[in-house]
């Protein structure tokens, strides 16, 4: 089974609660996808809201926002269990690690569709994941999967046989079995598949959250397609 995370990106807490209540109880993780207006024109809204929301599930955190080594203590006070940041705007990445893991969260970084991979090896195992975007960040449900994520993910396998890695952006299940296969750079057959599973997350906003029937659409992800 695939590991299907739902993302959320809104600019106002009303909006993130009814996508919130989309997943309630079908999923154990969500993915909040927090903008600062800096690093994208857009503002979404803050972690603080999640203080004030009573649920089970867990959140992660992606930080699309200027100098993310300064958002990991509130991040941490309001609940969130892991922080994927942005290294576009990121002055500190060891600072941003160990503060991040200091606080009791699970650190990992994440690259945009643009963005080279460059220094990433040299701290790859102080990492609990890589993110990397296939589509422009910032742009959930505008922009078409871009398969020029596939040779990045190629390349973080090859770099670790064990991070996690969370694609982002634009996903299906066409696009699902691409990066599964892009992982171990090779063609892999329908049967094959699992070998890949426990390897691999993949962030998903538009395309399950919009959908008539969310838990329907989260289970023919989950299942390849099978459902």
């Amino acid at each position: 089974m695939i590991t299907i995370v739902p993302a959320i990106l809104e600019k106002d807490i009303t909006a993130f609660e009814e996508k919130l209540k989309k997943v309630w109880g079908i999923v154990k993780r969500v993915q909040m996808d927090i903008i600062d207006g800096k690093f994208a024109p857009i503002e979404t809204v803050m972690p603080e809201i999640l203080l004030n929301i009573d649920t089970i599930v867990d959140f992660e955190g992606q930080l699309m926002v200027d100098k993310p080594e300064e958002w990991v203590d509130r991040c941490a006070a309001a609940g969130m269990t892991a922080l994927y940041g942005h290294v576009e705007k990121m002055e500190d990445r060891a600072k941003f690690i160990a503060d991040t893991e200091a606080a009791g969260m699970k650190a990992g970084l994440a690259f945009d569709i643009d963005t080279p991979l460059d220094g990433l090896e040299e701290m790859i195992n102080n990492l609990d994941g890589v993110l990397l975007m296939s589509v422009k960040a910032g742009s959930q449900g505008i922009q078409k999967f871009d398969e020029r994520v596939l040779p990045k993910i190629k390349k973080v396998r090859e770099m670790s046989e064990f991070v996690k890695i969370v694609v982002d952006g634009g996903l299906n299940v066409e696009n699902i079995k691409k990066c599964l296969a892009a992982e171990w750079a090779q063609e892999i057959a329908e049967d094959e598949f699992n070998k890949s599973f426990l390897g691999m997350e993949f962030a998903v906003g538009s395309d399950l959250l919009n959908a008539e029937n969310v838990e329907e659409e989260l289970n023919r992800l989950e299942n390849l397609g099978a459902v």
